[in-house]
């Protein structure tokens, strides 16, 4: 009996709290391949070189920016600032590919300073993130749990892309919206970064490393290759945290 009411739990858990992270209805990308090496698509041509990383966050121009943010996770609402700051090793740095040394276009000496706090100074938490590290200043007690941090720490890692990403990389079309969609392993996550038909903007990026860091991230209302709106869906949770642009440095 216990047997079957724990088992009847873990059903319904993946019921309720699992959805795909793998787009559905894809085709892959080598069947709309021209001659000229371009993906068609609807009249669309998509250069696969676009299908790569680094993204806003990671990119060489990224220095910090200021969200308005809000987030419910559970029956906790908050809102309040999120504070995103890259901070570099001195010693560190995308080496120039003239000295032979192979490119990364994630930067291991790279870290991530980010602060959500309340309009009256209130800090929910405060943390710093790099490619295989997570330390965490300080975080609101109420909040200070080993599994949701585990959460967040997906979360934050493919939003930010703090390791390089590596292995085979696949890229499908998706058939009812022409979005290029390309699988990528970043650490132990398997990543799914879908662009538009264009190729050159990045729409929304899913992954996880287990059933339960499972992450949506949607981007929209770009401004001069930034979004001005990002939100963060985790369905195991229902963890919701929405970013707005306030401003970029």
């Amino acid at each position: 009996m216990r047997y079957f009411i724990f088992a009847s739990v873990g059903i319904l858990l993946l019921l309720t709290g699992c959805q795909p992270t793998k787009p559905r209805h894809l085709t892959p990308a080598s069947h709309h391949l021209s001659t000229d090496t371009l993906l068609l698509t609807a009249n669309c041509p998509l250069p696969t070189a676009h299908c790569q990383l680094p993204t806003f966050f990671s990119s060489s121009t990224f220095e910090k920016t200021l969200f308005k943010a809000s987030m419910d996770v559970r029956e906790h609402h908050l809102t309040g600032l999120m504070f995103i700051k890259k901070i570099r090793d001195p010693g560190s740095g995308i080496r120039d590919l003239s000295t032979g040394t192979a490119y990364s276009s994630v930067d291991a000496g790279v870290k991530y300073r980010i602060v959500f706090s309340n309009e009256f100074g209130m800090t929910y938490f405060d943390l710093e993130i790099g490619s295989d590290s997570l330390h965490i200043h300080y975080c609101f007690e109420p909040l200070n749990k080993n599994a949701l941090w585990k959460i967040l720490e997906t979360d934050f890692r493919l939003l930010l892309t703090t390791e390089e990403v590596s292995g085979h990389m696949k890229s499908y079309i998706q058939d009812e919206t022409n979005y290029l969609a390309c699988r990528q392993k970043q650490g132990n996550i398997v990543r799914w970064d879908l662009y538009t038909c264009e190729g050159d903007t990045l729409v929304e990026v899913r992954g996880k490393s287990n059933l339960a860091d499972q992450a949506h991230i949607a981007f929209n209302g770009y401004q001069q290759g930034f979004p001005s709106r990002i939100i963060i869906f985790n369905p195991f949770i229902k963890l919701n945290l929405s970013l707005s642009l306030l401003s970029i440095n």
